[in-house]
């Protein structure tokens, strides 16, 4: 909402405009013109006038006719409509005090709201308040509690999944559980999907693993997790079989692990026609182990591998490459390189992260439905994808159509139907800039074009080779094979309506009653803080109250409200679940992720450094400290 007013030399409003906020002309005032900022912008013209006449604000004109899409569900994401109260600030600021990080006191603020569409503020209004607030400061639960829980969820939500796997003392093996959300998402994002055991719990030291896919902005996406005591192939075989129960026996078309044994066999055993692949990212993690104590490691057996892996076209020059790098670097009796060698097929690039929450779903899903991206050229292909593109893609896109410009086409020959380029491309690698020439066929006549560079294959983006030959051919109607239906936001995907019920830890009358009071007593305690008199007054009233109250408080009422109880649906069972066995270690590990032996000894040095500084900084310290006691008491004049 935008509103314009005009006032009288006294102060009094003359006339008020209020307009839609998306109202005006878009204005690229980015400095880079190639990444201009989205603007919500679109020159609505619905708005509402109304003058002052004899004291009273008359309504004069009203014009109710917008001419973009609204949503009054999404309307809590407006600035107009997020505010940061004072009850929520105190909190904010006594939590940070304390030491509590800003998410974990927000996701407290969302819980006793009982969901974020019940706060009136985001994450990011709370890290702004807090930020501003230091600038002026300066400154029991186990295997049954988790038996529980699915049991509760199961409840209240009919989608939820669960299932526990107990060996024969009824003591936790593997678990596995998926929402609703979850399992209605993978009907859409369930092509690829990638499997990761590499982060630990704290207290059990059993492995957690998620089933991550990719949505329709990029981001990952949870479609399931479980844990399990052993990584060996009978646990993953479980584990795998439960999670296709989970999906209704759909299984993946690809699945990207590391390069677990235990692993791969169950995936052969559970899912013999899905293509699995090896996370790219976890086998060169392990080159500096395996390699490092090589003499010609820093001295160009890095490079030329790195090289080979992503320099690589076609099947061709990896094999040419790979050959060259034994040949050169006397590497055919290298045990791990040769089995890498041996597994080559299962390789797979993916670098995406577990980062994704329903909440910033929801933000990107607003995002993209109230901005829109400038177009950066005149091409029709990108209007085109401005309009049918979620904003992260179509930003993908725009570097794509940027990079048409260091695209330079030549037509080599023809084949039949099919007509060969070779397209010469700069591509920016660290400080420098190398020429790379792709081969791409095009089809004319069916206007269907393949960049050897696969871009389109592995991200879905169509690239600059394809669209610098389709500029060249005057292609005006881009074909729908290269507008991906993952990436669209015309299409209404129903697992995003799936509704997830959280549970609440302690839902006794007593505890919910407590909640109530205490969100009432905050308001009170901000209106009263304001004079002296209402906080005496507050204070007497609330003394007079509870000695009333204590001495006629039933003798029955259970006041512990943070104790555990069993809830009626969770009577049934007679079977206790027992926890596994704890794992431990020589104390708590810094880092919840296993790392391998490398990053194990670089830790180790770093640590050891750090502390020698440490020691050599007190030290230093102890010597000046003693050397200041020996001076004489000194009166310094300064001019």
């Amino acid at each position: 909402m935008t509103q314009r007013s005009k006032r009288e030399k006294d102060g009094t409003v003359k006339y008020v405009t209020v307009g839609c906020a998306r109202g005006g002309k878009a204005r690229n005032r980015a400095s880079n013109v190639s990444k201009p900022r989205p603007t919500s912008k679109t020159d609505c013209k619905a708005r509402m006038n109304a003058m002052l006449k004899d004291g009273k604000l008359c309504v004069t004109s009203v014009l109710n006719t917008h001419n973009h899409v609204l949503s009054p569900k999404k309307s809590r994401f407006f600035r107009c409509n997020r505010e940061v109260n004072e009850s929520v600030r105190r909190v904010l600021d006594t939590n940070d005090e304390a030491g509590i990080r800003i998410n974990k006191s927000f996701h407290a603020l969302v819980t006793e709201a009982g969901g974020f569409e019940n706060v009136p503020f985001g994450e990011k209004d709370c890290r702004n308040y807090i930020d501003k607030a230091r600038h002026l400061r300066l400154g029991k639960g186990g295997a049954q509690a988790l038996f529980e829980y699915f049991r509760r969820m199961q409840y209240k939500n009919d989608g939820f999944f669960s299932l526990m796997e107990l060996d024969d003392d009824d003591r936790l093996k593997s678990v596995f559980w998926a929402d609703a959300r979850s399992r209605g998402a993978y009907n859409y994002f369930g092509d690829v999907v990638t499997f990761d055991t590499t982060y630990l719990t704290n207290r059990y030291g059993m492995p957690f693993a998620p089933f991550v896919g990719v949505n329709h902005h990029g981001q990952s996406i949870l479609l399931g997790a479980g844990l399990i005591s052993s990584e060996d192939t009978e646990s993953f075989v479980w584990l795998f079989k439960a999670w296709l129960d989970c999906m209704d026996g759909k299984a993946p078309n690809t699945i990207i692990t590391d390069q677990d044994r235990a692993m791969k066999n169950a995936i052969a055993i559970v899912f013999p026609s899905t293509r699995h692949r090896y996370c790219l990212w976890h086998i060169l993690r392990k080159v500096p182990e395996k390699l490092g104590s090589h003499g010609q490691y820093k001295c160009g057996l890095k490079s030329k591998l790195l090289s080979c892996v992503y320099d690589s076209l076609t099947i061709e020059e990896f094999e040419n490459s790979w050959k060259s790098l034994n040949d050169t670097f006397h590497l055919h009796e290298n045990a791990w390189l040769q089995s890498l060698y041996a597994e080559r097929e299962f390789w797979v690039l993916f670098d995406n992260a577990l980062k994704k929450k329903i909440e910033n779903e929801n933000q990107t899903d607003f995002n993209s439905f109230n901005f829109t991206i400038p177009c950066i050229s005149h091409l029709a292909l990108e209007k085109k994808f401005q309009d049918v593109y979620k904003n992260a893609k179509f930003k993908e896109v725009q570097q794509e159509i940027m990079g048409i410009i260091y695209c330079h086409c030549r037509f080599e020959k023809m084949e039949g139907v099919i007509a060969i380029y070779s397209v010469d491309d700069q591509v920016k690698a660290e400080d420098f800039i190398k020429e790379v020439t792709y081969t791409l066929y095009f089809n004319e006549a069916e206007c269907e074009a393949k960049c050897v560079c696969g871009l389109f294959e592995m991200r879905g983006i169509i690239c600059r080779h394809i669209l610098a030959i389709f500029s060249a051919k005057k292609v005006r109607e881009l074909p729908e094979k290269y507008i991906l239906d993952r990436w669209r936001k015309d299409i209404k995907r129903t697992y995003t309506f799936i509704s997830t019920n959280y549970d609440a830890v302690d839902r006794r009358p007593e505890t919910v009653r407590y909640k109530r009071i205490l969100r009432t007593f905050n308001e009170v305690i901000t209106n009263a803080v304001s004079t002296d008199g209402h906080t005496e007054e507050i204070i007497s009233n609330l003394i007079a109250m509870n000695e009333v109250w204590r001495t006629s408080k039933p003798s029955n009422t259970d006041s512990n409200v943070g104790g555990s109880t069993v809830n009626a649906f969770t009577e049934g069972s007679s079977k206790k679940v027992l926890s596994p066995h704890v794992v431990r270690g020589n104390g708590r590990p810094l880092c919840k992720r296993r790392m391998s032996t490398m990053e194990e000894r670089v830790r180790k040095i770093k640590t050891k450094t750090a502390n020698k500084r440490k020691d050599k900084e007190k030290s230093y310290t102890v010597v000046g400290a003693y050397l200041l006691s020996l001076l004489p008491n000194i009166t310094y004049t300064y001019f």
